[in-house]
């Protein structure tokens, strides 16, 4: 009744390594069709706005009077605007700054993010109050935050 049975490691396969987190993640996101189209959605609009000026070369702020409001055609595949500018070449050359713009906010809020928690896991009696003033921040739009926050600190 005292005996326990011990499990035999020499049955058991240990040559598998141990499944990661990563592969858990990537598999789950495999299988999900709205987000493999949304992958496939980003990766075509990252490869359009940092490879299509290579291979689209018509400067974006060429001005041609004479080829302004032209409608979609082999020269201008999105057509023009009123004062003649490629609107396939803007488009690429704007999808840059946006992609930049993005990427800028991203890593801010990465850095701001993370130095929030590193101040409120070191520093455990402002963990309240920093908690509070996050909720500040995500409660109120941004717009009338920044005009109060100006008045402030003028």
């Amino acid at each position: 009744m005292t005996d326990t049975q011990v499990p035999n490691t020499d049955t058991q396969d240990l040559s598998k390594p141990p499944r990661s987190q990563w592969l858990d993640v990537w598999d789950q996101f495999k299988h999900h069709k709205g987000a493999m189209i949304g992958g496939g959605v980003f990766l075509f609009i990252l490869l359009a706005v940092f490879i299509g000026p290579w291979c689209w070369t018509i400067d974006p702020t060429f001005i041609d009077i004479r080829a302004r409001n032209q409608g979609p055609s082999w020269a201008h595949p999105f057509g023009t605007d009123q004062l003649g500018r490629d609107t396939l070449a803007r488009m690429l050359a704007g999808g840059q700054v946006s992609m930049a713009v993005g990427a800028t906010a991203m890593l801010l809020a990465l850095f701001l993010g993370t130095l929030v928690g590193v101040t409120a896991g070191y520093f455990k009696r402002l963990d309240n109050i920093l908690m509070r003033l996050t909720d500040l921040f995500l409660a109120l739009p941004l717009l009338p935050l920044l005009l109060v926050m100006v008045m402030l600190f003028r």
